[in-house]
């Protein structure tokens, strides 16, 4: 009977055995600008640990920042995840700028690595917007002066808009509120240490093993449910990007896309420029492309924008307009300004690198210097064909008017006075008739 009884019980809990699975948490890595690309990895990572059933998501972090509209389809995606959610600002040396702090304040354990910092999060206005006020008293909220152009009414809403969201985050989070609006309007920036000390974070831990030992006495509280969760044990699973993912994140970096924006207006100057099947144009088409795609995530400065390509426009134009180099030198310094101005630097810090615009100044001036040189040449040498050809060439005189060159009589104008044999040189080319000189 016992036996029977034994294999009963062992029947009765076998499907629930069998559907037991270890315990995992997720990990996913950011580097880098927080991108549409970077957008879809989070979500996508969270969706796959809801239902794998995971205990936890990890996101490492270390990014200078980013699009506040993905940035907030991030945090909308954290706080609406049914599962505890850490953010780790690590490792040491790493940052969460602008964009990083709203993705920080919104987790349910914020976490920083000795040796990091963040916070300079005020928005930068795509498209040639300053950072608000530079000449703005933090205190009273006000310009110095009345009037100050450097402050637009969007500016100004774009400011209210994300420091309001940063408190509420904060705030909704247990955090201080009072710091992450500053983070936004003073664009002022927090060690690890200090950040743990004015409790904007929950923890700073040098590795993941430190981390989870703290995490298994903490009750994390989200949407009306706490968890504790042991993560020492747990098994890890790395939600990494795909290949087309990293390929497309890779793309939004300054030096790449302005690399990618001068090969394509080059292709397609190659193309509209001699005749051919087509390679400049589709080479033209994908650099543009692949550029605009990566200006989109970029803080660009239109301003710049329109410099480089005006500067690139000029230099090209010079081959055919007989300038004699002056839209060259123009062009150069057009496109050296619009190089420096093509990014708002901001909180990201992006910019193209100096020694890259210097090295595409010598190679563009050097090439269109050469292509300008070839089209004199051509234009200062003597015609090999047609009527044109004959003009300045040597004649002899032959009775009758006519004159022998080229292997041919022809009917002259001029022979007059001129004994056969005199040599002559041919003027003009008038129809079947030319017209001549005596050589002094």
């Amino acid at each position: 009977m016992l036996k029977k009884f034994a294999l009963a019980v062992l029947c009765a809990f076998a499907p629930l055995w069998a559907s037991a699975s270890p315990a995992r948490y997720y990990v996913l890595t950011v580097t880098g600008v927080i991108d549409p690309v970077v957008k879809n990895y989070i979500l996508d990572g969270l969706d796959r640990a809801k239902d794998d059933g995971a205990q936890a998501v990890l996101i490492r972090l270390d990014t200078p920042g980013g699009l506040l509209d993905a940035t907030r389809d991030i945090v909308q995606g954290i706080l609406n995840a049914p599962l505890p959610v850490i953010v780790y600002v690590g490792p040491s040396g790493a940052r969460a700028a602008s964009a990083g702090v709203f993705i920080t304040l919104s987790a349910d354990v914020a976490v920083m690595a000795p040796l990091t910092h963040m916070g300079a999060a005020h928005p930068v206005q795509l498209g040639g917007g300053s950072p608000l006020g530079g000449n703005k008293d933090p205190k009273e909220g006000k310009n110095d002066k009345k009037g100050d152009n450097s402050t637009s009414a969007m500016e100004e809403k774009m400011v209210s808009d994300a420091a309001a969201y940063a408190r509420v985050l904060a705030t909704a989070k247990n955090r201080n509120a009072d710091w992450a609006e500053r983070a936004v309007r003073e664009s002022v920036s927090i060690t690890a240490e200090e950040a743990l000390k004015s409790k904007v974070i929950d923890l700073v831990a040098p590795d993941e093993a430190t981390l989870f030992a703290a995490l298994k006495t903490r009750e994390i509280k989200k949407n009306g449910t706490a968890w504790t969760v042991d993560l020492v044990s747990a098994a890890r699973v790395d939600f990494a990007m795909n290949l087309v993912r990293r390929w497309l994140h890779t793309l939004a970096h300054p030096n790449l896309a302005y690399i990618l924006l001068v090969l394509g207006f080059y292709a397609l100057v190659y193309e509209f420029s001699t005749p051919g099947i087509g390679l400049g144009a589709i080479a033209g088409v994908i650099c543009l492309t692949l550029a605009f795609f990566s200006l989109q995530v970029l803080p660009l400065n239109f301003a710049g924008l329109t410099l480089l390509v005006a500067g690139l426009i000029m230099m090209a134009l010079d081959v055919l307009v007989a300038s004699h180099g002056l839209l060259i030198f123009g062009g150069l310094l057009s496109f050296a300004l619009g190089s420096l101005m093509l990014f708002d630097r901001g909180p990201s810090g992006a910019r193209v690198s100096l020694e890259l615009i210097a090295a595409t100044l010598l190679v563009s001036g050097g090439f269109f210097g050469f292509i300008l040189k070839k089209v004199f040449d051509i234009r200062k040498a003597r015609p090999v064909s047609g009527a044109e050809s004959l003009v300045g060439q040597i004649a002899e005189v032959r009775e009758h008017g006519q004159v022998f060159f080229n292997g041919a009589l022809w009917t002259a104008e001029g022979t007059e006075g001129l004994a056969p044999g005199t040599k002559v040189s041919v003027l003009a080319v008038l129809g079947t008739r030319v017209k001549i000189q005596k050589i002094s």
